[in-house]
């Protein structure tokens, strides 16, 4: 088995967070009207503080979805099909967990529902970004 490039995955996962900050601006300013309309959601008029975290998030979701493809691409192989799978996998436990806030009536889901949608192929693109320059 293959050692992890540990600056590569943070390199790369910094690129695929940036790509990710980019097409997740444009899904959520396409499906996410309702959502941002929630009551207490900063998403209509964000401070600067709350454009930083997320920025800061959005990045740090770069790094671990770089990881996953790293951790995966022994098994899978190299190449757009295993960060495919890592995007899926990554989507997948996140969108559980947007699900389950929905399960408790935090959010309506026909609020959640077409972020979770459009945020898939918005990963995947990321995680191609990524993992299109991830060498071991």
């Amino acid at each position: 088995m293959n050692k992890v490039n540990w600056l590569r995955v943070v390199l790369c996962g910094l690129l695929a967070g940036i790509v990710w900050i980019i097409l997740g601006a444009m899904v959520t300013a396409l499906l996410g009207r309702d959502f941002a309309a929630l009551p207490n959601n900063r998403l209509g008029s964000p401070t600067p503080g709350f454009v930083l975290v997320n920025v800061a998030l959005d990045l740090l979701e770069g790094i671990s979805i770089l990881w996953l493809y790293a951790a995966i691409r022994p098994r899978y192989g190299a190449g757009a099909k295993t960060a495919v799978i890592a995007a899926f996998a990554w989507w997948f436990v996140v969108s559980l967990g947007d699900a389950t806030w929905c399960s408790f009536g935090l959010f309506p889901e026909r609020t959640v529902i077409p972020l979770m949608v459009g945020t898939l192929p918005a990963l995947v693109l990321c995680t191609i970004a990524g993992a299109r320059f991830y060498r071991e």
